[in-house]
């Protein structure tokens, strides 16, 4: 299950990659928090189903986690992936599935919207991008993934983020496929990949 709010580059990504059995995932579903986005147009021509859960459809933020878990749900995914999707998500949805989410930094460095903006305003000479599980916080759950990208002289926040964002759609592919594949534990911070017992958290 894939949760999206834009164009969709991340989830295409992982729908070409699903298109081979070897991959070992599927794209069960599509969910959105807004309408008329190309991630959902994307999900229609894969033939993948699709659903859009508004926030101000409802009383409140509380109101809506509770029924985006129960569409999450009603496709059955062992895996959620937050691609693109800008909305925070709820109590609800978190202690029902596990939730993977990428970010363009190497945290615990510049957690947050800005992350690029953050690194190169820091001056640091290498930054990269995570593959974690989503957790209560922004931006601090367990890393199960991450790999370095180095900034380059002239690097303005655009150039550094696209080259950021070819290496996090690359890690996330590779991530989620081996989580399918061979299952994962967690055990406080650390995730261990190749753990086929299941995804138990200590």
């Amino acid at each position: 299950m894939v949760l999206v709010s834009g164009s969709g580059t991340n989830l295409q990504a992982l729908l070409d990659a699903a298109s081979d059995d070897a991959y070992g995932a599927t794209v069960v579903a599509v969910g959105a928090d807004r309408d008329d986005i190309e991630g959902l147009a994307r999900a229609e021509r894969a033939g993948v189903p699709t659903f859009v859960e508004r926030v101000g459809d409802h009383l409140d933020r509380d109101k809506w986690d509770e029924r985006l878990a129960e569409r999450i749900a009603g496709h059955r995914p062992d895996l959620v992936v937050s691609a693109g999707f800008m909305k925070i998500l709820g109590p609800r949805v978190l202690a029902a599935f596990p939730v993977v989410n990428t970010h363009p930094a190497l945290l615990p460095a510049f957690p947050g919207a800005h992350a690029v903006r953050d690194a190169l305003a820091y001056g640091v000479r290498v930054t990269g991008c995570t593959v974690h599980l989503v957790d209560a916080g922004v931006d601090t759950g367990p890393v199960i993934a991450q790999e370095a990208v180095p900034v380059l002289e002239g690097d303005d926040e655009k150039s550094l983020h696209e080259r950021i964002k070819t290496v996090e759609r690359g890690l996330l592919v590779e991530m989620v496929g081996r989580m399918a594949r061979e299952g994962w534990t967690t055990t406080g911070r650390t995730v261990r990949l190749g753990t086929t017992s299941g995804r138990t958290t200590k």
